[in-house]
């Protein structure tokens, strides 16, 4: 199988290596508007670079391509891929807008090609373990914490802190988590009530996202939820709680990678040490060669529904 890479920021690098390792495919082609990007990522690999993405899939002969551009320059490009009946895998978020979401699952669609997202917490085993355990119980409240010290990080790409372009930090961060608690819940948010605000950097020309969000959720089947998103912390928190009647469980996808809480009188406590973006391009390359779209955990249509979330 022959795969190539869209775009090598640090999502496409990641990935381009966990094509290379896995034994899977072959990695021919890397992409990117930076030469000296393209160049380094594919002298590494040993496949050709390209600057222009529809020479590339002109002149080679794909099966999947990874597009891990940023969001708002996807669009067209997943017409491109779609037209040419190459199995996608788009990085998160699906898009920038709904629109344009709705305008790529069309193309998807018309093409009929197999189709994945990059939401990798859906691999993570302690969060498909949470999955297990809850199924069929009535979850009455989820508290979930994203802190993240993107503030305090140097070498941060300018376009991540202007809204039209990242989104901001629930758009671009925080709809990891709300995809991981939709997968969880196996429910969809249908209600959002947000405060957002500038606690450490005021808005201005180069910051025009919010620094801090707390936002409160409303699940289809009931459930109500709390969301606290913060880049004005120096440290890592990235974890999510869900409690009922008889059972109260946190599932922390940082470092910890760990399961705990109780169900009854039973205590849990389940720890892993899984790379969740291994996981996410082996299930992915292991879907195109079966040509399954059932193994991929998220789908662009799935996506899309944390996409609107978000």
């Amino acid at each position: 199988m022959r795969a190539a890479v869209i775009g090598v920021g640090g999502p496409g690098l990641k990935h381009a290596g966990h094509i290379a390792a896995s034994g899977k495919a072959k990695l021919v082609a890397i992409a990117d508007i930076d030469r000296q990007k393209a160049d380094a990522a594919a002298d590494e690999h040993g496949a050709t670079a390209y600057t222009d993405v529809c020479e590339m899939l002109d002149r080679e002969s794909l099966d999947a391509v990874f597009l891990c551009t940023p969001a708002w320059v996807r669009s067209d490009l997943i017409d491109e891929i779609a037209q040419r009946g190459l199995a996608l895998f788009c990085e998160k978020p699906p898009a920038l807008s709904l629109e344009d979401a709705r305008r790529c699952q069309a193309a998807i669609d018309r093409a009929g090609i197999l189709n994945g997202v990059g939401f990798m917490y859906r691999w993570a085993e302690v969060a498909h373990r949470m999955r297990e355990l809850l199924a069929g119980k009535t979850v009455n409240c989820c508290m979930v914490r994203g802190i993240w010290t993107v503030l305090f990080w140097d070498g941060l790409p300018g376009w991540y802190l202007i809204k039209q372009q990242s989104g901001g930090m629930i758009l671009d961060q925080g709809v990891h988590l709300i995809d991981v608690v939709r997968y969880v819940l196996q429910d969809d948010v249908s209600d959002v009530h947000a405060f957002g605000g500038n606690l450490i950097v005021p808005k201005r020309e180069a910051m025009t996202v919010e620094d801090t969000v707390t936002v409160n959720l409303r699940f289809t089947r009931g459930t109500l939820g709390t969301y606290a998103h913060g880049w004005a912390h120096r440290g890592w928190i990235w974890q999510f709680d869900c409690i009922g009647e008889d059972f109260c469980l946190t599932c922390d996808l940082s470092q910890n990678q760990r399961l705990s809480g109780h169900i009854g009188d039973e205590k849990i406590d389940f720890r892993s040490d899984d790379d969740c973006y291994v996981t996410e391009v082996d299930r992915f390359l292991d879907a195109v060669i079966a040509g399954d779209q059932s193994i991929i955990r998220s789908s662009y249509a799935d996506a899309t529904r944390s996409l609107a979330a978000a």
